[in-house]
C-alpha cells in the first residue's frame, strides 16, 4: 500500500483590501427610532411621537471653541501675498464629512461658502458608489477564500486518513527490510502532511484576522453613511489649519452644489466673475487633493459647453468644491470631477460647475 499523492496546498491570498479611512470629526445629534414597521430610521432630531435614541452625540465644537470671529485679520497677519491668485487661496477650506474629505470657498464677507454636494453628502455620490463596490467584491473574495480554506481542510482529512491507514499497514509487514522501509516512507508523508497542516493553520489566521477587519469596516462604512445623510454640521479647515464649525445651509436639487456657513464671523471670500468664460482662458484650481491641503494648479479652460466648464489645470480627488479662479482672482466655477480614462490620477480633464449656477441656487442667501 502506498500513498499515491501527499497533500498539495495553495497559499490563499488573503489581506483584503483596506477600503476607508473614517473621519470622525463630521457633527452631528444622531438618533435612531422604530417607524410603524418596525424598521430603524435615523435622524438628525428626535422624532415626535415616539422613543429616539441617541446613538451618536455632538461634541460640541473642533480646536478651540471652534469658533473666530475675523478669519480675514487672522489670515492677513500671517500670510503676504504679491498677487490676486495667491491671496484668493485665503477663502479656500478644507470641507470634512465622516466618509471623507473635499475642498470648499468662502463667497461672501458674512462667511457663507460654497462646496459641492457629495462632499457633504457622500453617500449619495459616485464616490460612495465606487466604495460600495470595493466593500462587495472584497466580500466576494472573502467567500472565495473561505471555499478555498474548506476544501482544504477536507483534503487535509483525507490524508489524515491515509497517513493513519499506510501506518497500520507498515506496522502489519511481516519482512523486517519491508517494513522498515515503509516506516521511513511514512515519515517522509508524516512530514509532509506537517508541514501543510502549518500552513493551513497560519492561513486560516490570516482569514479569521481579515474576516474581522473586513467585517469591522463594512459596519463602520454603514454607520459613517448613515450619518452623512444627516449630519448639518461639519468641520472646516483653514488655510493655516485652523479648524472651525459651519452648519449646512442648503443642498441644491440639481446641481452638485452645497451651501454652508459659518456663524458671526468675517472672512476672506471670492468675487464672483462677471464676464463670459472664454475658451483658452487661464485659470486656476485651488483646494486639496490627495490629502495635501493649500494646493493650487493652473492651466487653460479647453472648452466651455452645457455640461461645465471644462480645463486642462490638474484636478485630482480632494479638489471638489474648490474654485477656479482666474489670473484676476476672481471665481468662474466649482470644481467638481476629474474626466480621464480608467482612473481619476491619469491625465484628462477638469469639469466645474460655472459660478451663475451658485447664484441660481443661492442667490436668496448671497445678497
Amino acid at each position: 500500500m502506498k500513498i499515491k499523492k501527499s497533500l498539495s496546498f495553495f497559499i490563499i491570498p488573503t489581506g483584503l483590501l483596506c477600503l476607508l479611512t473614517f473621519n470622525s470629526i463630521c457633527s452631528a445629534d444622531i438618533y435612531k427610532y422604530k417607524d410603524e414597521e418596525g424598521r430603524w430610521q435615523f435622524s438628525d432630531k428626535p422624532k415626535k411621537g415616539v422613543n429616539s435614541k441617541l446613538i451618536h452625540a455632538d461634541n460640541g465644537g473642533f480646536a478651540g471653541n471652534g469658533k473666530i470671529s475675523d478669519i480675514t485679520s487672522l489670515l492677513t497677519k500671517k500670510y503676504q501675498f504679491t498677487d490676486p491668485v495667491q491671496k484668493a487661496t485665503m477663502a479656500v477650506v478644507t470641507v470634512k464629512s465622516k466618509l471623507g474629505a473635499g475642498s470648499g470657498f468662502f463667497v461672501t464677507k458674512d462667511c457663507y461658502l460654497v462646496t459641492n454636494k457629495h462632499v457633504v453628502r457622500p453617500a449619495k455620490g459616485k464616490q460612495w458608489d465606487m466604495t460600495q463596490a470595493k466593500i462587495k467584491q472584497n466580500a466576494l473574495m472573502l467567500k472565495r477564500s473561505k471555499l478555498q480554506m474548506s476544501q482544504q481542510k477536507e483534503r487535509l482529512a483525507i490524508n489524515k486518513q491515509k497517513l493513519e491507514d499506510f501506518l497500520l499497514y507498515a506496522e502489519g509487514l511481516s519482512s523486517g527490510r519491508a517494513k522498515d522501509l515503509a516506516y521511513r516512507e511514512y515519515a517522509l508523508f508524516e512530514q509532509q502532511y506537517q508541514q501543510d497542516l502549518q500552513q493551513f493553520n497560519e492561513a486560516q489566521l490570516r482569514l479569521n484576522r481579515d474576516e474581522k477587519k473586513f467585517n469591522q469596516q463594512q459596519s463602520d462604512f454603514n454607520f459613517s453613511s448613515v450619518i452623512s445623510n444627516v449630519a448639518q454640521s461639519f468641520e472646516v479647515v483653514l488655510k493655516d489649519n485652523t479648524t472651525i464649525r459651519a452648519k449646512l445651509i442648503k443642498v441644491a436639487s440639481t446641481d452638485d452644489l452645497a451651501l454652508l456657513k459659518v456663524d458671526q464671523c468675517q472672512a476672506p471670500y471670492l468675487k464672483m466673475h462677471s464676464k463670459s468664460v472664454m475658451q483658452g482662458m487661464t485659470v486656476h484650481a485651488i483646494g486639496s487633493p490627495l490629502g495635501l491641503r493649500d494646493q493650487l494648479t493652473s492651466g487653460t479652460v479647453t472648452q466651455v459647453s452645457p455640461r461645465g466648464i471644462a480645463t486642462d489645470a490638474q484636478i485630482l480627488p480632494g479638489n471638489s468644491g474648490g474654485p477656479l479662479v482666474t489670473d484676476e482672482g476672481y471665481v468662474v466655477a466649482v470644481n467638481t470631477i476629474k474626466v480621464a480614462k480608467e482612473s481619476a490620477l491619469n491625465t484628462g480633464f477638469g469639469l466645474s460647475i460655472p459660478i451663475a449656477k451658485v447664484q441660481q441656487n443661492f442667490g436668496n442667501y448671497l445678497k
